[in-house]
């Protein structure tokens, strides 16, 4: 074990992308493929984890990547694959055979195998399953039945469970024959005589009791589980919640009919996080490095034109005050000042709301709490800002009604900023819109209004004594 530890340490220093022999590793895997010496090719692979591997694939030609990934043992080959990239793993899947892929899917648990799966067209899909036992085949396809990014697509089918009214001799038998599938156990699941989840039992706790003391006296009735129906996003703040390891996913029925266990959950976790802040620009979920340009482009077209339309809101404000601006050009040069501010203050309003809303922080239920205190952080930053600005301003222009409308349209925009980035993503939520993908285009226009308003508008009022 310490050998084996010892080769991976050692494979991973090679393929550590910053260092200055990473290249030259590269080229010796690029010239090993070339020559088709598959011995020096294993060697140099020593060690690797099929995660490592995947690495590699990155500065590799799709026939270097396929030739590299059919040395690999079946075992490594499955959980290479799982590894990938989406958009890698897609055209990956194209190339490989229907009995190649069927091969691995053997040594995968059955959510990573509908995982893999779906990245398949229909029709190489049914020819894989197909392939599978009758058994297989049926277990995956009902679960390929759930709707996606549900707690049933994410489960495992590999679970391990004791009848009630069984004792611990029998609950260990079983336990032993179902340690053959499944690749980890952390709590035994316990039902009645028709399968519906009664509670659990931690591992340790069921190899540690007499062995003809009955289940029920040592299981646990506070259980956790999910519907097969329930958001992942919801699994994923729930085993937060709780610290949960594994926990139970049920039928209508109640019965138990598949596990989530947390290493599911912390993919879901990255997974959320990565769409919310690329949808917090206006860019895709689904975008990677190597997405095709075009594609790229048409992703983020609509959210730009989105925002030229709000742009040409706020320059419509501008056109409205400018005979004030042609008569007092100073004005030109402190706008960005007011609208800038107001912006950055919408956005991290807007980020930390969006944040509590994904990890559960903030419902319906306390909504106003959120709105109240980020309107107040607001009041205090508008304040403390406005001050700041009019100081400056009275400082190098030495026009104290000049200073005075500055800092108070700095005060009123920081104050609608905080209030709108507040509101804008409840809102959308409630309107069952993801509050990521265009909070902070209708915050920023709403800021830039608002702040060229206030600012131009007190300039008008006040402009005999500007000049």
């Amino acid at each position: 074990m310490e050998e084996e530890r010892k080769k991976e340490s050692e494979f991973r220093i090679k393929i550590d992308r910053e260092s200055d022999s990473y290249e030259e590793f590269v080229e010796q895997i690029k010239s090993s493929i070339e020559a088709k010496d598959q011995s020096h090719l294993k060697s140099l692979l020593d060690g690797a984890h099929p995660a490592d591997v995947v690495t590699l694939f990155k500065d590799l030609e799709r026939e270097e990547e396929l030739y590299l990934f059919r040395l690999l043992s079946v075992e490594d080959q499955a959980y290479s694959l799982i590894k990938m990239e989406e958009e890698t793993l897609e055209s990956f899947l194209e190339e490989l055979s229907v009995d190649e892929i069927s091969k691995t899917l053997s040594h995968i648990e059955t959510d990573e195998t509908t995982y893999l799966l779906s990245y398949l067209p229909g029709a190489k899909r049914e020819l894989v399953l197909a392939n599978l036992s009758k058994t297989d085949s049926f277990e995956i396809r009902s679960q390929l039945g759930f709707r996606e990014y549900s707690a049933g697509r994410l489960m495992s089918k590999d679970f391990a469970t004791v009848t009630i009214t069984d004792n611990v001799r029998k609950g260990i038998i079983n336990v032993r024959k179902k340690a053959k599938e499944i690749e980890d156990i952390y709590q035994i699941y316990v039902t009645n005589e028709d399968g519906v989840l009664e509670g659990f039992i931690p591992l340790k706790d069921l190899f540690l009791t007499p062995i003809n003391t009955k289940i029920a006296k040592i299981t646990n009735f506070s259980i956790i589980a999910f519907h097969y129906d329930v958001d992942q996003e919801e699994v994923a703040n729930t085993f937060k919640k709780y610290d949960l390891v594994s926990a139970a996913v049920t039928d209508d029925l109640g019965r138990i009919i598949g596990r989530i266990t947390v290493d599911d959950v912390l993919e879901i976790v990255e997974e959320e996080a990565s769409e919310d802040i690329l949808l917090m620009a206006g860019v895709s979920e689904d975008e990677r490095l190597s997405t095709p340009i075009l594609q790229s482009v048409k992703r983020r077209i609509v959210w730009l034109n989105v925002n030229l339309l709000t742009a040409f809101v706020s320059s419509s404000v501008v056109a409205y005050f400018e005979d004030t601006i042609s008569k007092i050009v100073v004005l030109a040069t402190l706008m960005p000042i007011v609208a800038g501010l107001g912006g950055n203050a919408g956005t991290q309003s807007v980020t930390v709301v969006i944040r509590n809303i994904a990890t559960g922080d903030l419902s319906f239920s306390n909504w106003w709490d959120a709105v109240r205190k980020e309107f107040t952080i607001g009041v205090l930053n508008g304040l403390a800002l406005g001050t700041v600005t009019f100081s400056m301003i009275y400082l190098v222009k030495g026009n104290l009604t000049l200073a005075l409308v500055v800092g108070t349209a700095m005060l009123v925009n920081m104050m609608v900023a905080s209030l709108v980035g507040s509101l804008v993503p409840i809102l959308l939520k409630g309107m069952k819109i993801d509050p990521a993908i265009a909070s902070s285009i209708f915050v920023t226009a709403t800021t830039d209004v608002c702040g060229f308003f206030f600012f131009l508008g007190l300039a008008t009022v006040f402009a005999k004594y500007l000049v």
